[in-house]
C-alpha cells in the first residue's frame, strides 16, 4: 500500500509542478500590454519554444492551456505541436481577460485532433491565418473549469453562455474578417454572435451554433434593444458542408459567397440567404435546407447547383433571382401569432427564377408567384421557369401569378380560397390543373384601385371571392387542362389550341384566340361557354351533362345547347364564317368536314343509290396518320324538285347517315 500511496503523491506533485511551470509565461505575441500570456496549463504540456515572432507549443498528451490574455501581431505565429508520437490529442485554450485579437497565425499539427479556443469576452480574427490538421472549435462559452479527463466528452450543445453583452450592450461574438481557415477536419463556432466578412473558410464542415432564447432572456438585453444578429456571412468562400444551427438570432448571408458543398439552417429566428446582395451572387454547388420558426426566410440572387428546400413555420419564404439545378419546395406551416394578429404567411417567387426540376410549394396561407416592389408600391416584374412540374398547394389561403410561369404540368389548388391572376401573366405548360374553394381567374382595376392595390388588399386580407362581376381571364399559352375544380366560375384564355378533358365546377368559361378548342372526357359543369375567339370547337363526349354555349361566327349568333342535346355544325373547316367541330354521343356520329360548301360537281359521278348523288368525297384530315387505315365518307344530298337539300352522308359501308344539310350553292 505505501509503494501506491508514493507513485500517487508522485503524480500529483509532477502534476502541479506542470502547472507551476508555466505558470505566467509570456510568449511574447500579442497586441500592447494583453499579449499572448499563459496562466497555468494542466495535463500533457511538454514545453515552450519562443523566437522573434513565433512561439511553438508543444504537447504529449490532452491539455488544458489557461491564458491570462491571448492576442497575436501580423507577422506572428503560434504554433500548437503533438509530439513524442502523441496522437489525435484535444488542446483547449481558455482566456480569463478581454477580448483576443489575432492578425497573424495559428497552426496546429496532424497529432492534435481537436484544438479549442474559449474566450467569454470575445475573438476578433482580422487578416489572420488559421491552418489545423484536425477539427477546430471557437467559441465565447466559459470553459474555464473544464477538467482535462472531460475534453474528450466536450458536448457545448446544450451549455450555457456567461456573458452575452459586453458592458457597452454590444453582443459578444466571434468575427472572421478578411481570414483564411484551413480546418483538415470538422470547423465548429459557438457564439451568441457569429460574423465572418470577405474570407476563406475550407473544412470537412462548418457547424456555426448560436445562442438559446433563455441564455438571452437570462442574461439581460441589447441597451438599444437591436435585433439580435446571431450569424452573418458576407463574401465568404467555404470548401465544405455547412451546418447552421440558430436557436436564436437572424441567419444572414449577404453580398455574394461560394459554398462548396451542402448549406443546413436550422434556426427559430429569420434566415435571409443574400437578401443583400449588391448584385453579388450566393452560389451553392449542392444542396440547400433551410427550416426556420422566424417570421422571414429569404434566398436571393443565388445559385443552387443541387435541391432547393425552404420551410418556415413562422411567416413568409420568398426566393427571387434564383436557378435551382435540381428540385425546389418552399413551405409554410403552422399560423404564429402576436397578440391578437396573426402573421401572413406567404410564400414568394419573384424575379427571374428558374428550378430545373421540379417545384413544390406548399403553404399555409398564400402561395403569390410574383413579387412586391415596396419602395414602388407595385407588383415586381419577374418570370418563373420549371423544367419539371410546377405545384403549388394553399391551405388557407390564394394562389396568385403575376409573372410569366412555365412548367411542364402545372397543378394550383387552393382548399378554401381562390386561384387568381392579374390578367396579364401567361402560364405556359403542357397540362393544367386548377381546383378552388371559388372564383378562378382575373382580377381588374377599379376606379380608385390599380390591379396591383386589389391583388394586395385581397391577399393580405384573405378576401374570399364567390365570383367576379368583371372578371378577367388566366392566361394559358395552350395545351391540355386535366381538371377545372370549382363550385362557382373559371375564366381560361388560351393562345393556343386547347383542350379541356376533366372538370368538375359550377360555369367554365373557356376561349381560344382563333385556334382549336376540344372539349372531351371527363367532363362536368353546369354550363360551358367557349367565347368567339374560336371558330373550331370540337365537343366530343358521350353523355354530356353541361349546357352548351358558343358562337356562331357566321351570324355571331349565340348558340346554346342544353346538356344531352345532340349537336350538329354546318359541314365547313371554320372558315368564312362557319364553327367547326364534332360531337360523338352514343353511336350517333356527326362530322364536319374540311372544307365549307363548294359548287356541285357538274358531272357527278353515278352512285349505286338512285335517289342520292354524290357531291364531293371526304378527304383525309392531314392529322391523321397516313400508316394507319382510314375509311374515306362521301358526303352526298339528296336533290329534289324543291331544291331542298336534305343532307345525307353516305358511307363506304353503304350506309347512310342523316346529317344536317348546308345551304344549296347554285
Amino acid at each position: 500500500m505505501r509503494k501506491i500511496e508514493r507513485k500517487l503523491l508522485a503524480a500529483v506533485l509532477s502534476s502541479l509542478f506542470a502547472v507551476m511551470q508555466v505558470s505566467a509565461m509570456d510568449t511574447g505575441l500579442g497586441v500592447g500590454n494583453g499579449g499572448a500570456v499563459i496562466n497555468n496549463a494542466q495535463g500533457g504540456f511538454a514545453g515552450m519554444t519562443t523566437g522573434d515572432g513565433f512561439a511553438d507549443l508543444n504537447f504529449n498528451g490532452n491539455t488544458h492551456v489557461n491564458w491570462d490574455s491571448l492576442n497575436i501581431n501580423k507577422g506572428e505565429s503560434l504554433n500548437f505541436n503533438a509530439v513524442d508520437g502523441a496522437n489525435n490529442l484535444t488542446i483547449l485554450n481558455t482566456v480569463n481577460h478581454g477580448m483576443s485579437n489575432i492578425y497573424g497565425q495559428i497552426n496546429a499539427n496532424s497529432g492534435i485532433g481537436k484544438l479549442i479556443i474559449s474566450n467569454p469576452n470575445g475573438v476578433l480574427f482580422d487578416g489572420a491565418k488559421f491552418t489545423t490538421a484536425g477539427d477546430l472549435m471557437l467559441t465565447t462559452k466559459d470553459l474555464t473549469n473544464m477538467r482535462v479527463e472531460d475534453l474528450s466528452n466536450l458536448d457545448l450543445s446544450n451549455s450555457k453562455f456567461s456573458q452575452i453583452y459586453n458592458s457597452e450592450g454590444n453582443i459578444v461574438g466571434i468575427t472572421i474578417k478578411d481570414s483564411n481557415f484551413e480546418v483538415g477536419g470538422e470547423y465548429s463556432i459557438v457564439a451568441p454572435a457569429i460574423n465572418a466578412i470577405k474570407s476563406t473558410l475550407n473544412a470537412g464542415s462548418l457547424k456555426l451554433v448560436t445562442s438559446n432564447g433563455q441564455d438571452y432572456v437570462s442574461l439581460g438585453t441589447p441597451k438599444d434593444e437591436k435585433q439580435i444578429p446571431g450569424v452573418r456571412m458576407e463574401a465568404v468562400n467555404i470548401d465544405g458542408d455547412v451546418y447552421i444551427t440558430a436557436p436564436s438570432g437572424r441567419v444572414t448571408f449577404a453580398n455574394g459567397g461560394n459554398i462548396n458543398g451542402n448549406l443546413n439552417v436550422d434556426a427559430k429566428g429569420a434566415v435571409a440567404l443574400n437578401y443583400n446582395n449588391n448584385g453579388e451572387k450566393l452560389v451553392v454547388t449542392k444542396d440547400v435546407n433551410t427550416n426556420t420558426s422566424g417570421q422571414i426566410s429569404f434566398l436571393r440572387n443565388a445559385e443552387v447547383q443541387g435541391n432547393l428546400n425552404m420551410s418556415s413555420s413562422g411567416g413568409f419564404v420568398d426566393i427571387g433571382d434564383v436557378t435551382v439545378g435540381g428540385d425546389a419546395k418552399l413551405t409554410t406551416t403552422g399560423i404564429n401569432t402576436s397578440g391578437n394578429k396573426n402573421f401572413n404567411h406567404f410564400v414568394h417567387v419573384i424575379g427571374d427564377t428558374n428550378v430545373g426540376g421540379d417545384l413544390t410549394v406548399e403553404s399555409s396561407q398564400n402561395i403569390h408567384i410574383g413579387g412586391y416592389d415596396y419602395d414602388a408600391k407595385q407588383l415586381a416584374d419577374g418570370k418563373l421557369t420549371v423544367g419539371g412540374d410546377l405545384y403549388a398547394h394553399a391551405t388557407d389561403g390564394h394562389i396568385t401569378t403575376t409573372i410569366d410561369t412555365s412548367a411542364n404540368k402545372i397543378t394550383m389548388k387552393s382548399d378554401n380560397y381562390n386561384i387568381l391572376t392579374d390578367g396579364k401573366a401567361t402560364l405556359s405548360a403542357n397540362e393544367y390543373d386548377f381546383s378552388a374553394n371559388g372564383y378562378i381567374g382575373g382580377l381588374k382595376g377599379t376606379e380608385n384601385h390599380t390591379v396591383d392595390e386589389v391583388i394586395v388588399s385581397v391577399m393580405e386580407n384573405y378576401k374570399h371571392i364567390n365570383n367576379s362581376t368583371d372578371p378577367a381571364n388566366i392566361n394559358i399559352a395552350g395545351g391540355t387542362i386535366t381538371n377545372i375544380n370549382t363550385p362557382t366560375s373559371a375564366y381560361i384564355s388560351s393562345a393556343n389550341d386547347v383542350t379541356l378533358t376533366g372538370a368538375n365546377a359550377g360555369n367554365i368559361y373557356l376561349t381560344s384566340q382563333g385556334n382549336d378548342v376540344n372539349i372531351t372526357g371527363d367532363v362536368h359543369a353546369d354550363m360551358i361557354t367557349v367565347g368567339k375567339e374560336t371558330d373550331r370547337l370540337k365537343v366530343d363526349y358521350p353523355s354530356r351533362d353541361y349546357d352548351l354555349t358558343y358562337t356562331n361566327i357566321r351570324d355571331n349568333a349565340q348558340v346554346v345547347v342544353n346538356g344531352n342535346e345532340e349537336i350538329t355544325y354546318d359541314l365547313t373547316n371554320g372558315t368564312n364564317g362557319y364553327n367547326r367541330g364534332q360531337q360523338i354521343k352514343g353511336e350517333n356520329t356527326y362530322l364536319v368536314g374540311p372544307e365549307g360548301p363548294i359548287n356541285p360537281d357538274p358531272t357527278p359521278n353515278p352512285d349505286d343509290n338512285e335517289n342520292v348523288k354524290v357531291l364531293r368525297s371526304y378527304e383525309r384530315p392531314a392529322a391523321l396518320d397516313a400508316a394507319q387505315p382510314y375509311t374515306p365518307v362521301a358526303y352526298a344530298a339528296d336533290l329534289d324538285d324543291d331544291k331542298v337539300d336534305n343532307g345525307v352522308r353516305k358511307n363506304v359501308d353503304g350506309s347512310v347517315t342523316v346529317v344536317r344539310a348546308y345551304p344549296m350553292v347554285n
